[in-house]
């Protein structure tokens, strides 16, 4: 039997989507808070809450393997997710995975989300169960939140601060597909995968990848850092967010997330999406 959590997020329902293209649906378990929102992926479904120990040993009964999906609940993710790891131990879980973030485990890294990673993935490597950690690299969609992207497909200029730094993009799809494999094949064992997208691009490549998938001629404009702030905040942007945008690009710039392997093809199979082939399936968004 085969258990994702956090199958009512979006990660979640994609992974348990890509495992029953690999195993047998029956063999598959689907945990969440509320049931009644996965109840169209046609497996079974258990309720499990990460602040309830006692229901997230029940949930994992019987498990041959079991994909812990991050939670989102910044601050109390390392106890939500050290509930998850000692119910596996206590079930008698056969192997755990975790999705975590792109180079979690180097202590110099700046990002913000890094910290509670770093710290699960100490705890899920001393818990004495078998397990993988899948450090995915940021998604596409993040551009979307934090670049005004149907701005510079209209105007041909795409202007943002450092940037020259690189990111190997990677899509949720892609995540989940790779989460699949590693749980209905098994192996990886004690391993560290870092899960990206095919090539790492700045923002000269977020443009030629707009202009790819609309048509549309977009290039790149560098602004100074006070620029790009005070263009987030014409638009609206509350200022924690500009703080954390902010944040994100002078990770960015410092080569943090500028790593590309080929994990998720070897893993699935195939190639993962680049980041013009997630724009165009965006194509009708970023011309409007």
């Amino acid at each position: 039997m085969f258990v994702v959590t956090g199958a009512s997020g979006k990660l979640g329902r994609l992974a348990v989507q890509h495992l029953i293209e690999r195993v047998d649906a029956s063999r598959v378990v689907a945990l969440t808070r509320t049931p009644d929102k996965i109840a169209d992926l046609g497996v079974r479904v258990r309720a499990a809450d990460f602040g309830d120990p006692d229901s997230l040993v029940s949930a994992f009964d019987g498990a041959e393997r079991v994909l812990i999906v991050s939670t989102d609940a910044m601050g109390q993710r390392v106890q939500q997710h050290t509930n998850a790891i000692n119910a596996a131990a206590k079930a008698g879980v056969g192997h755990v995975l975790y999705t975590s973030l792109t180079r979690a485990g180097e202590p110099g890294n700046p990002l913000v989300l890094v910290p509670e990673h770093r710290e699960t993935e100490r705890v899920l490597a001393q818990s004495g169960l078998e397990f993988t950690v899948l450090r995915n690299n940021i998604y596409p969609d993040m551009l979307l939140m934090l670049a005004p992207l149907n701005e510079a497909v209209r105007t041909g200029v795409l202007e943002g601060a450092n940037g020259e730094g690189h990111v190997s993009y990677i899509t949720r799809s892609d995540c989940a597909a790779a989460a699949a494999a590693v749980l209905a094949e098994g192996g990886h064992t004690g391993q560290f995968l870092e899960i990206t997208g095919p090539e790492a691009v700045d923002y000269a490549g977020i443009a030629a990848a707009l202009g790819e998938a609309t048509g549309r001629a977009v290039r790149f404009e560098k602004q100074t850092e006070e620029k790009a702030a005070a263009a987030f905040a014409a638009r609206g942007v509350e200022p924690a967010m500009i703080a954390a945008a902010t944040q994100f690009w002078g990770s960015v710039s410092e080569g943090w997330l500028d790593v590309t392997t080929h994990a998720v093809e070897r893993l699935t199979g195939r190639r993962p999406a680049s980041l013009a082939e997630f724009f165009a399936a965006q194509r009708e968004a970023l011309l409007g």
